[in-house]
């Protein structure tokens, strides 16, 4: 019975070093999007973002009635290439869960032309993104 009281903080500890992780990997991910959504973004951009997801990956937007495979992921990000100026991201809350991250963030962007959308630029969004094997495996935006 002792034994079994001094595991649990061991399993809690272990567990929220897997959060961690978790949230490190979002944050890559994050750095990685940034990146395709830049002015002078390269198709090795979005190679890179890709690497951080499983083979089997999906993205969702269920306001859009959108799934989509990674491979058509990676169309359209392709598709977007260059539209922008810059974006940025900015994480204004992160909940970690069992093998989940749920992140509220603003996702401000200057277009090429220097022009903003400050309502859209305020909008704050929320993501959940799944893992397995340490990878993403399911991108899902709610928003």
């Amino acid at each position: 019975m002792k034994v079994r009281y001094a595991l649990l903080p061991l399993t809690l500890v272990s567990s929220l070093c897997s959060a961690e992780a978790l949230s490190y990997k979002v944050n890559a991910y994050f750095e990685a999007q940034k990146a395709v959504e830049h002015q002078y973004s390269k198709e090795s951009d979005v190679t890179h973002l890709l690497t951080l997801l499983t083979p089997d990956a999906s993205f969702e937007h269920p306001r859009f009635n959108a799934v989509l495979s990674k491979e058509e992921y990676k169309k359209g990000l392709l598709s977007y290439l260059g539209q922008y100026g810059k974006c940025d991201i900015e994480v204004t809350n992160i909940i970690e869960g069992l093998n989940a991250v749920t992140v509220e963030y603003l996702h401000p962007c200057v277009d090429q032309q220097g022009n903003t959308d400050e309502k859209e630029n305020k909008q704050k969004l929320m993501t959940l993104f799944e893992f397995s094997g340490g990878k993403i495996k399911r991108i899902r935006h709610y928003f």
